[in-house]
Order: structure tokens, then C-alpha cells, then sequence
């Protein structure tokens, strides 16, 4: 009996000590990972800040253009883009690590492959490269503008909105359309002398199969979706709010009313089949017979309304997180008070109108006799 005893106090001993045996094992091991993970870490960012800031070898030369506007990500993509930087991101991060705080001035320059981050960077500070754009002609388009908004900005006409329609490049870009409307990519663009619409338009039809490749590379979530589909989103984000914090959000309240069945109501739609462009819209126009009428018709319109820049196409692709429906002008003009149910935004559209009475009234009495 006693014996017994023994046997089993020595069992539970045995089981104490294997227990805490391997509680002290785990803990190690734990301990040891995360050392392992931080000097990891550190290795990593060391090797990464080396990359980003060690001098590099001067290569060929490249041709950039830097658009009026553009942000530090707008730039990394440009470089990404020419392969003088493997990713983005390293543009940035020598952006972050400088203190100086030199502007980036838009125009062409002449950079080097197998430069570093950092060297690329000192020499955007230093400003376009004179004798790049010494004989070359600029042409700027704005985001937001339809082709033949574009085509009367360049004083082409009706040749433009005739080369808008190149079947080869539609072909090219796999879509069924008429025309080349949203796929023509704003920016700033140089050439040795002033261009012909065909030759224009292939240059912004290349650079916008480069921006949306970008994008796909960072939401590979959108590469399912159909090109133009993306698109009518995107142009209807640029159209209606010049704010790049709030084109998510406007993005979002589409696909909400898209899915909830609900009519777009957009006036942006209505102004583009009506050529009213920054007009208010009467009640007349809520029924104008057309599929691009998102008061009578519910979904998209058949296709872009304009040519979008790159973050509203990026909004497109990677909207917010929200459940707002609706979506009013504050009396800034440049922003909009968004909302979840309809009594919200009867309140917000109360106050818009409250806010930009004065206004109106103040053009009312200036344009009077």
C-alpha cells in the first residue's frame, strides 16, 4: 500500500515537472522568435533604407514627365513606371527621409537608370531639364473633360472626335464601344512639334493602359471587373466632386445605389448628353429621353462621361467602407455632406440651400441692369 503511495507521489512529480518543463520550453522558443523577428525586421528595414539611400551607377538616360499636381505616390508610379525604381514605395520613403522640404516643379526630365531612390529624387529638386523642354510643345488636359470638351480645348473639332473613334485602338483595348470616351488619360504631355488628334490620342490611350496596369497591381481585387464598367464609375467620381478625399465615398454611395436598385440621380450624366456643363439642371432636363439619364434610368450610364484621372479610377476600383446613399454640396463648392437615409439628406440639402442663398442672390443683384 504504502509502495503504491510512493508509485503515484512520484507520477505527479514526474507530470509537475514535465509540465513546467515544457511551459519553460514554449518561453524560450517564444523569446527566441521574437528576437528572431525583430533583428529580422531590422535587418530588413536596414537593407531597404541601404537600397533606398546607397549612390547608384548612372545608366542610360530616360525621358519623364512629371504632370502639374502630381503627388509624391503620382511620381513614384512615373518612376516605377519607366523602371528607374523597382517600387514605388522606395520613392517615398527617400521623400520621408528628406528634410529638406524643395518642391517637385512639373515638366520633363532627364533621369538615369541604376540611380538610387534618393539620388532620383535631388535631381527632380533641381527642376525640369532645360534643353528637354527648350523645343517642345506642351499639351495639358485636365481630368474630367469628354472628348469633345478636349477636342475644343485644342481647337481640333470635329477631327479629333473622328480620330476618338480609331477602331484599331478599341480593338486594342478589348472593349465594345464607339469611342475611346474615359480612355483618354489626363495629363501634361510633350512633343517635338504641336501634334496631330491621332498621334495624341494613341499617346494618352498608352498612358492610360500604363496607369491602369498600375492600379490593377495595387487592387488585384478590381481585375475581374470589366474595363468600361469601372470606368462609368470612375468618370462619374471625377465629375462630381473636385475633392480626391471624398472620391471613395462618392464611389461607394454608386455601388450602394447600384446594388439597393435605387436610380443614380446624377446630374453629371444628364449634362453630358445635354452639353450642359456646369449648368444647374431644370426639371425639363430630369426628363430628357436618354440611357445616360440616371434620374429615369437605374444602373450606369452605357459607358464613361469623361476621361478620369488616376484617383478617381483608383477610387473606382477601392472604394470606401460606407453606407451613405446620398450625397449634397456643402456651400463651399468644392465639398458634400453625405448621408445614410433620405431625412438626412433632406436636412443637409436644407441647409445647402440656406448657405448658398446670399450667394445667389448677390449674382442676382450684380447681373440686373
Amino acid at each position: 500500500m504504502t509502495k503504491s503511495n510512493g508509485e503515484n507521489t512520484g507520477a505527479v512529480k514526474k507530470r509537475k515537472w514535465t509540465f513546467w518543463r515544457l511551459v519553460t520550453v514554449c518561453l524560450i522558443w517564444t523569446w527566441a522568435f521574437l528576437f528572431l523577428g525583430v533583428a529580422a525586421a531590422g535587418l530588413t528595414a536596414f537593407i531597404v533604407y541601404d537600397y533606398v539611400t546607397r549612390p547608384g551607377h548612372k545608366g542610360a538616360s530616360v525621358e519623364v514627365v512629371v504632370p502639374s499636381g502630381a503627388s509624391g505616390r503620382d511620381i513614384g508610379r512615373l518612376l516605377e513606371e519607366h523602371e528607374l525604381i523597382e517600387y514605388e514605395g522606395f520613392f517615398r520613403l527617400a521623400l520621408q527621409a528628406d528634410r529638406s522640404n524643395h518642391m517637385i516643379k512639373h515638366g520633363a526630365y532627364e533621369l538615369y537608370k541604376g540611380l538610387s531612390a534618393t539620388e532620383l529624387l535631388h535631381l527632380l529638386y533641381e527642376g525640369p531639364s532645360h534643353h528637354l523642354l527648350a523645343n517642345q510643345v506642351r499639351v495639358t488636359i485636365p481630368e474630367g473633360l469628354s472628348i469633345p470638351q478636349i477636342a475644343a480645348l485644342l481647337g481640333f473639332g470635329e477631327k479629333f472626335i473622328a480620330a476618338a473613334k480609331n477602331p484599331e485602338i478599341i480593338e486594342r483595348l478589348d472593349i465594345e464601344a464607339d469611342t475611346l470616351e474615359g480612355f483618354l488619360m489626363p495629363n501634361t504631355y510633350f512633343f517635338d512639334e504641336y501634334p496631330e488628334p491621332e498621334v495624341l490620342i494613341e499617346r494618352m490611350v498608352s498612358q492610360f493602359e500604363k496607369e491602369y496596369a498600375i492600379l490593377l497591381k495595387k487592387h488585384p481585387g478590381s481585375r475581374h471587373l470589366d474595363k468600361r464598367y469601372l470606368l462609368s464609375v470612375a468618370s462619374i467620381v471625377e465629375r462630381e466632386t473636385r475633392a480626391d478625399e471624398e472620391r471613395p465615398l462618392v464611389a461607394q454611395v454608386i455601388y450602394n445605389r447600384i446594388q439597393r436598385k435605387i436610380p443614380l440621380q446624377m446630374d453629371s450624366t444628364l449634362q453630358f448628353v445635354l452639353n450642359k456643363y456646369g449648368e444647374r439642371m431644370l426639371y425639363s432636363d430630369l426628363e430628357t429621353a436618354s440611357p445616360y439619364n440616371t434620374y429615369m434610368n437605374r444602373g450606369l450610364p452605357p459607358g464613361p462621361i469623361c476621361s478620369p484621372g488616376v484617383n478617381s479610377l483608383s477610387a473606382a476600383m477601392a472604394p470606401a467602407d460606407v453606407a451613405y446613399l446620398y450625397f449634397v454640396s456643402t456651400g463651399d463648392g468644392r465639398t458634400h455632406t453625405f448621408s445614410k437615409t433620405l431625412k438626412e439628406h433632406n436636412r443637409a440639402v436644407a441647409r445647402f440651400r440656406r448657405e448658398i442663398a446670399p450667394q445667389r442672390r448677390a449674382v442676382k443683384q450684380t447681373s440686373s441692369p
